[in-house]
């Protein structure tokens, strides 16, 4: 029984010997992230405006005021549209590419360079605007300032019988903008042939005005 059990153990190493070795696979893919492109940018459209981005991972929209500059990071192939209300999509502006990292990316033409021409003197008056109701307000300030082509926008929200101090040049044209004029001005046309709550003169430096009726 032993010369037997002896030989079938050889036989049984001589097969384990040549018995092909095991392969096991190994998944070597490599899945790339889409690069992300760190630029501004550059509301260069010369008034508010609202916008909606699109993109790997993203959809939202949101609004830049005139000349305003944000850093942004996204993804390659992202897109920038016009949009009315931040939800619907408009006009085409750009599409992200790996060669504008580190580049100043623009919203529409580019407004000619102007000199300012506002002496130091008339840099600005400070207003003291007085939230005079007993809620929560939302304002949207509406401004033309002489000599400007563009306009400035505003928004924020005060609280009851709080002050917004906000600066000014002598002579600019004010609005407490309504629903209807907010989207007049986002669709690029001017309100300021409209009365303005306000043309902001050195009396008012520091005086509180009442933005409610």
């Amino acid at each position: 029984p032993a010369m037997r059990f002896l030989i079938f153990y050889t036989a049984f190493l001589l097969l384990l010997s040549h018995a092909p070795a095991p392969v096991f696979a190994q998944s070597t893919a490599i899945s790339e992230s889409p690069r992300r492109v760190a630029f501004v940018l550059k509301n260069s459209l010369g008034y508010h405006r609202m916008f909606r981005v699109e993109g790997p991972g993203i959809a939202y929209g949101f609004t830049m005021n005139r000349n305003e500059k944000t850093p942004q990071n996204w993804l390659v192939g992202t897109r920038l549209y016009f949009s009315r209300d931040g939800e619907t999509k408009e006009d085409l502006i750009l599409t992200v590419e790996a060669t504008d990292a580190g580049k100043t990316l623009l919203t529409g033409k580019a407004e000619p360079l102007v000199i300012p021409r506002q002496p130091v003197a008339n840099a600005g008056i400070l207003l003291r605007l007085r939230n005079n109701s007993l809620l929560f307000r939302k304002v949207a300030l509406i401004s033309y300032q002489p000599g400007e082509t563009g306009n400035g926008t505003v928004i924020f929200t005060l609280a009851p019988l709080t002050i917004r101090r906000q600066k000014f040049p002598a002579g600019t044209r004010l609005y407490v903008a309504s629903p209807e004029q907010v989207n007049t001005v986002m669709s690029g046309k001017r309100i300021d042939s409209e009365k303005p709550f306000l043309i902001v003169k050195p009396a008012d430096a520091n005086e509180a005005i009442d933005l409610f009726d």
